[in-house]
């Protein structure tokens, strides 16, 4: 016979409602392979790389940060005006203050680590210490087998050697030619130059480089165009935005630089920011950081550079192959400066683009193609999404007229593959921008091959 007590208990166990589910709450990040990365920065010197490390901080959550590596020993008297006179202690405050932010910031996301995750993992090289050399070699030979991408944000004077010279330098030296090829083929370049006779004298080539930095065109390097083309974006004001009224890590931001907001180093990371739109492992298709291409000087390596050009908006030129961009990024870094500071329903989150059909589709010319992303959705309840499908001629080898795209601004798209030479390509941008403050973009591409 059954206790009383135990009857009562199962029958308000029957009859008590279950406690609702919240309404807000982060939503589960989409399945894909994360990017491993490394970054070397010498702040302490010019204060961009503090910008940069501002932006780097609130994108921790889209891969699996392996170090960050400090190259500079003593702060710049007069330019850098940080508190801190150590490069190592400029960074740690700055990923301080992003563990001030973390309670906030996993309400958005989950995936963002630990403030003793990126601590343990930032590390001094400025050439006094073996610390970051060991953290690279660690890095490169572990197990995972993900290829590691190196971040280098440039050298000046009073930085120490780059620390992946110097490991690349040891493991020639200790593992010999075959154990040297091997350790080199796992790393890939999103990065200054700052390597000497490993870029190009010692084989084998690196595998891929992005060069974020060059060439210079009209006397100035690509390093030099992300503050103008970005700074005022959609609006983007710095001061509102950033420095004030989101929390310790936007009042980081320094801007006594030589343009207030100069970020000359943030392209090597955007450039691998998975907005849908990109591939880091084709920089010829375009990202947050521009379209780069092979660098004709560099004898057939995989060496790549801001070479290319788009037509944008009325313009063509280097320029329009990031500012075509500048929008959408400038509002999701205002989004998640936002997140350093709010709950869920209190900000904005990127929305979810769905594509039905393959992204790399082979077709016959004259074919029907239907471009349907009617499986899109957004994170924030109640929004609806804008949609729009564009060719992005610039990406692919199809140089023909161009096709006509109906209903081009709904999720459903469709076009007839046009009559050209086999092996052509046409690149199909589908831009889903919700309807939240700020607006807020994420993309997906469906690449067309013209068969015979």
């Amino acid at each position: 016979m059954k206790c009383p007590l135990l009857l009562l208990f199962l029958a308000l166990a029957v009859t008590l409602p279950v406690p609702p589910s919240p309404v807000h709450a982060a939503p589960v990040p989409e399945t894909q392979e994360r990017l491993r990365l490394i970054i070397e920065t010498d702040a302490g010197g010019d204060p961009d790389d503090e910008q940069s490390l501002v932006r780097f901080l609130l994108y921790v959550n889209e891969w699996d940060v392996e170090g960050i590596v400090c190259n500079r020993l003593e702060v710049r008297d007069g330019e850098n005006r940080n508190p801190e006179r150590t490069g190592l202690g400029v960074v740690r405050a700055l990923v301080k203050a992003y563990g001030k932010c973390r309670a906030n910031l996993i309400l958005h996301d989950p995936r963002y680590p630990e403030e003793k995750h990126l601590w343990e993992r930032t590390v001094p090289g400025d050439g006094g210490t073996a610390r970051a050399v060991d953290l690279i070699l660690a890095a490169v030979d572990s197990p995972d087998p993900r290829p590691l991408w190196y971040c280098d944000w440039g050298s000046d004077h009073g930085s120490g050697e780059n620390n992946l010279k110097r490991a690349l330098d040891r493991v020639l030296r200790e593992r010999g030619p075959e154990g040297y090829a091997r350790f080199k083929n796992r790393l890939r370049l999103s990065s200054h130059d700052a390597f000497g006779d490993h870029t190009r004298k010692i084989s084998p080539p690196f595998r891929l480089w992005v060069d974020t930095y060059r060439p210079e065109l009209n006397g100035r390097r690509w390093y030099h165009r992300f503050s103008d083309l970005t700074a005022k974006a959609g609006g983007f004001d710095l001061e509102r935005d950033v420095r004030a009224g989101h929390g310790p890590l936007g009042a980081l931001y320094p801007v006594n630089t030589t343009s207030g907001q100069k970020e000359g180093d943030s392209m090597t990371f955007l450039h691998l920011v998975p907005t849908g739109m990109n591939d880091p492992a084709h920089p010829g298709r375009g990202s947050w950081a521009g379209r780069y291409g092979i660098n004709e000087e560099e004898d057939g390596r995989s060496y790549y550079w801001a070479n290319q050009s788009d037509t944008w908006n009325g313009s063509t030129g280097r320029d329009a192959t990031l500012a075509r961009w500048a929008v959408q990024l400038q509002n999701d870094f205002k989004a998640r400066m936002d997140w350093c500071v709010t709950d869920f329903a209190g900000a904005n989150h990127p929305p979810r683009p769905r594509l039905k059909g393959e992204a790399e589709r082979t077709v016959p010319p004259g074919s029907e193609i239907i471009l349907d992303a009617g499986g899109s959705n957004d994170p924030d309840g109640g929004q609806s999404l804008n949609c729009r499908w564009t060719l992005y001629p610039e990406a692919g080898t199809y140089r023909g007229p161009p096709p006509e795209l109906t209903d081009a601004h709904t999720p459903r798209a469709r076009f007839t593959v046009p009559r050209t030479q086999a092996g052509q390509t046409l690149h199909f941008i589908l831009e889903a921008t919700d309807t939240g403050s700020p607006p807020l973009t994420r993309c997906r591409r469906v690449i067309i091959t013209v068969k015979e």
